[in-house]
């Protein structure tokens, strides 16, 4: 736009025509995403929006208040799905038969055990479905989210707890809680999956069994028949005593009993899992031990973790807690480095691997990093009390 619009201007386009113009629009989107997740028998719940005057305006100026800057969430739709798997199948449903241009996967894995809790993004272009009064720079797409309800649960209090307040989380103690929710709520949606797998496996096994009683009935001796039965009833059992176990651990963990949570996710690593269900265990008991200063064993569980899963941004960014409670300064900051990098979302990392530059009295990469947050980031009161650190450290040099 050659001559900037006022902000009453915006308004007013937005409330007399670009608004009614939206929501229409995205009711037909939504009707097309319905059409497209009738068949998959999965009970998904929809929630859509069209972005307030303010929240639009807000993002729009800090953007920059051009067109160069576009914004893609105007129009947005999130589909909550029970199941980690159900989020798989909705997402290649949405790409095949719809324009989908774009795809994030906001710390998730596409194997369904391994857990993320932020959400699927999904960018539909609209540029053959134009509106007649767009606003200036937004883009023609909507944004599509898929989550499960725990993940959709945690991100909305977080969201009024943390995000929507200037309230800032004032001990480590109460950080410590958080994260164990966290934690908790990530292992229940695993948990929740494993049950569903589960309950499949009884339901093939009951068939395999009816099979068995109507095909062969007179053919297998009733001592064979016991024992085959006997021998998937102690699989069942195990896979049960599995569950109940990672419960106890992860509740004495929330609780802060970390030498008991040590023991009960050591019996849990004896049991037979998948390997990304590993990962998620040795993770927490590294977490464990690093709150009850086993640093050297803590460090040992979370590179074990990472050799699992070297995307689990969680286990890089502990590694990078231990190593610098090691006086390792040079691997904490790789670490930190790579907790970022594979979510420049996570503001913990960002914190900590400022941090560590100007422990190290690396200015010129403090400053860079720091130009490269997110206003939500460097507004964060931890992050401004960094900036400030940063400017007492540039003061001596612009004066020497």
């Amino acid at each position: 736009m050659k001559n900037k619009i006022s902000h009453e201007e915006l308004k007013n386009l937005y409330t007399k025509y670009s608004a009614e113009e939206y929501r229409q629009q995205l009711l037909q989107i939504v009707n097309g995403v319905r059409a497209v997740l009738r068949p998959l028998s999965i009970l998904c719940h929809i929630k859509y929006r069209v972005k307030s005057f303010d929240e639009y305006s807000k993002k729009w100026n800090a953007l920059g208040g051009t067109d160069q800057t576009p914004i893609g969430d105007m129009l947005g739709i999130r589909i909550i799905c029970p199941f980690l798997e159900d989020l798989h199948v909705v997402e290649r449903a949405l790409e095949k038969e719809l324009n989908i241009s774009e795809v994030d996967h906001k710390g998730m894995e596409r194997s369904f055990s391994e857990f993320g809790y932020e959400s699927t993004h999904m960018l539909l272009d609209l540029n053959s479905e134009t509106i007649e009064h767009p606003l200036p720079g937004v883009a023609p797409m909507c944004e599509i989210q898929l989550r499960t309800i725990l993940q959709d649960a945690w991100a909305e209090v977080e969201h009024e707890l943390i995000y929507k307040s200037d309230w800032s989380i004032p001990t480590d103690q109460i950080r410590r809680k958080l994260a164990a929710l966290n934690a908790n709520l990530s292992l229940s949606d695993v948990i929740f999956q494993e049950l569903r797998d589960f309950q499949k496996d009884v339901q093939r096994k009951q068939e395999k069994r009816r099979q068995i009683q109507n095909t062969r009935s007179g053919m297998v001796q009733r001592e064979e028949l016991t024992r085959r039965l006997d021998t998937e009833q102690v699989e069942e059992d195990s896979k049960e005593d599995l569950e109940k176990l990672v419960l106890r651990a992860l509740t004495a963990h929330s609780d802060e009993s970390f030498s008991r949570a040590v023991r009960l996710y050591s019996r849990v690593l004896l049991m037979p899992q998948a390997d990304p269900i590993r990962s998620i265990i040795l993770n927490h008991r590294g977490m464990a031990y690093f709150a009850i200063g086993e640093n050297n064993a803590a460090r040992a569980d979370f590179r074990a973790a990472l050799a699992i899963d070297d995307r689990n941004h969680r286990a890089w960014y502990n590694l990078g807690l231990t190593h610098q409670a090691l006086g390792d300064s040079n691997w904490a900051l790789d670490a930190f480095g790579k907790s970022r990098k594979i979510d420049p979302e996570f503001f913990d990392a960002q914190l900590q691997y400022i941090r560590a530059l100007l422990g190290q009295k690396d200015i010129l990469a403090a400053r860079a990093c720091m130009a490269q947050l997110s206003a939500a980031h460097r507004a964060h009161p931890d992050m401004i009390a960094v900036q400030q650190e940063l400017h007492r450290l540039i003061e001596p040099e612009s004066t020497s």
